[in-house]
């Protein structure tokens, strides 16, 4: 047995290598051969974990390796400061094996820990030190060809960009465990998927991104939309114990199996703070397990599951069941929901965000994914339905950005990276959102101009967004379809109409002088810095000419 670490600092993984001089067939079934581990922390916390087998790789910059060395290892984080103490454990069938006791010490570390729900305001989410966290990002699903490249790529642009949050699928085309060429229960023919997984995390880790971890995709049980259930090794016309899909949730051996799994993936990758949540299902909608009936019983098990699995109680969600399905939320400690298709993204989040939060007050709600048509994305070359919903989830009250998707056809092709996230993630910088108690702006302009106003406010703050009613998916379209009428040299070269002299009044305020700070959105840098008493509780602010839109702080003097 060999710590790969004497000492490691708090939040950072310890690990360790162990060799078992034992029979078994297939390691990767706990009822055959396990392995657990008891450490015992400085305040005399006892914490389980499971161990786990692993086959060592070896990535060349393009592909992915076997070296021919196998071990068993245990992934824990230490959470308190002091020297922890701890023993391993393997059990076959019929013996038990303990080793001796080691020990290894934790150290004080910048390191913030896992993401949980702010207890000062449910709305939001903060780090175990207390520190807010804000996610800005998106989806970034699999990999192509070159995985481990590719996730380099990408995470080093999210990260120059300001980004901290994507959402990682364990896709059967990818880096999902189980499928139809392992068969269930034996994960060794794609233990070069778990590798994947594990520098994925670590990529993640180091540039200080939080991964949302999709577990299951609608279609691997599915037969009409995205259709994998043909492939799916549950399929009795596979080998598995199921005629449908809906057996997944009730057949013993399903559930034995399936169980299994997640016992492997906890002890593999649980130890992460960088792993923000689990996420059961993408869209389970598209699949006849969708209801209420069938879902929550599922949903309600596997969420005690891994309580009892991950000792560091990870946030669990999910997607694609309606804010109406409270059986289904209720064991999850966030809400998400996905939009696609709709005309007017600020107007759509405006309502659907105090939907859910006012459904589910105790619980931070994100906007999973969201987008228009494809066709759209031709013509809309600086990507200007995508930066009016990022911005717009969070200015009516998402706890992070709005998730787009097209991170590898559409976002990396044309390096929109920065143009994203720069500015969002500048602007959020620093705000402690679970510190105040939000509501909606109280705002009207002396002249009425072709504007809206979106935002969030306190007694003695503001966070505003101005958007201009022509920066719009509907203006782009038509002003390209007439470009292209006109047989423009460029028919993507679109100017968007001029708003100027707009002068904004913001009400609701306490008395005071405050400091009003106009941003870039694009940038992320202050414009225009003003000075104004709130008389009678209200401020006036002059706007400079925009043709996008704005955001705007506002605070209190001290």
């Amino acid at each position: 047995m060999t710590a790969l670490s004497a000492e490691v600092g708090r939040f950072e993984k310890f690990e360790v290598q162990i060799t078992l001089d034992a029979q078994f067939d297939n390691p990767y079934d706990p009822q055959e051969i396990r392995l657990d581990a008891e450490f015992t922390a400085p305040s005399g916390r006892v914490i389980s974990v499971a161990g786990f087998y692993y086959e060592e790789f070896s990535y060349n910059g393009g592909s992915v390796a076997p070296s021919g060395e196998s071990s068993w290892r245990v992934r824990f984080t230490p959470q308190e400061v002091g020297e922890y103490r701890y023993r391993i454990t393997a059990s076959t069938a019929g013996t038990a094996l303990s080793s001796d006791g080691y020990s290894f010490t934790a150290l004080e570390s910048n390191l913030p820990g896992f993401v949980r729900v702010d207890a000062r305001n449910q709305r939001y989410f903060a780090f175990d030190d207390g520190s807010p966290y804000f996610p800005v990002g998106l989806n970034m699903a699999w990999g192509l060809s070159n995985t481990i490249g590719e996730y380099t790529t990408w995470l080093d642009k999210l990260d120059a960009s300001g980004g901290s949050f994507i959402r990682v699928w364990m896709a059967p085309w990818n880096m999902s465990i189980e499928w139809i060429d392992t068969g269930l229960g034996d994960y060794s023919r794609r233990q070069f998927r778990a590798y994947e997984l594990d520098q994925v995390i670590a990529l993640a880790e180091e540039r200080g991104v939080y991964i949302m971890l999709t577990l299951l995709n609608h279609g691997q049980f599915n037969t009409s939309v995205n259709p994998e259930w043909a492939e799916n090794p549950y399929n009795s016309a596979n080998g598995g114990p199921c005629d449908v899909p809906e057996c997944f949730t009730t057949n013993p051996e399903a559930i034995r199996y399936w169980e299994q799994r997640l016992r492997y993936i906890v002890a593999r990758w649980g130890y992460s703070p960088n792993i923000m949540a689990w996420e059961w299902w993408n869209e389970v909608n598209w699949t006849p397990l969708s209801g209420e009936a069938i879902l929550a019983p599922w949903i309600e098990r596997n969420s005690a599951l891994i309580r009892e699995l991950d000792p560091y109680d990870h946030l669990l969600t999910h997607s694609g069941s309606p804010s109406a399905l409270s059986r289904v939320w209720s064991p999850l400690d966030f809400t998400q929901d996905h939009f696609y298709d709709r005309d007017d993204f600020p107007r759509t989040f405006l309502n659907a965000v105090p939907e859910w939060s006012e459904a589910y007050p105790e619980k931070p709600f994100l906007v999973g994914e969201f987008g228009r048509a494809t066709e759209a994305l031709s013509y809309d070359s600086e990507a200007v339905e995508l930066h009016i919903g990022i911005w717009s989830a969070p200015m009516n009250g998402a706890a992070g950005t709005a998730m787009t998707w097209w991170w590898d056809t559409y976002v990396h092709p044309n390096d929109l990276w920065e143009r994203l996230f720069a500015g969002i993630s500048a602007f959020f910088a620093g705000e402690d959102l679970g510190g105040r108690a939000w509501r909606r702006p109280e705002t009207d302009f002396v002249e009425r101009p072709r504007a809206r106003v979106f935002g969030l406010q306190s007694d003695d703050r503001a966070l505003l967004w101005i958007v201009s009613r022509d920066y719009s998916p509907q203006y782009l379209e038509s002003a390209y379809l007439d470009n292209l009428r006109a047989r423009a040299e460029n028919p993507l070269n679109i100017v968007f109409p001029d708003v100027s002299g707009a002068e904004l009044v913001v009400s609701g305020f306490q008395a005071g002088r405050y400091t009003v700070e106009i941003w870039d959105t694009f940038t992320g840098e202050v414009l225009d810095t003003q000075e104004a008493d709130a008389l009678d509780g209200s401020l006036q602010i002059a706007l400079p000419r925009f043709n996008r839109d704005l955001a705007i702080k506002i605070a209190v003097q001290q």
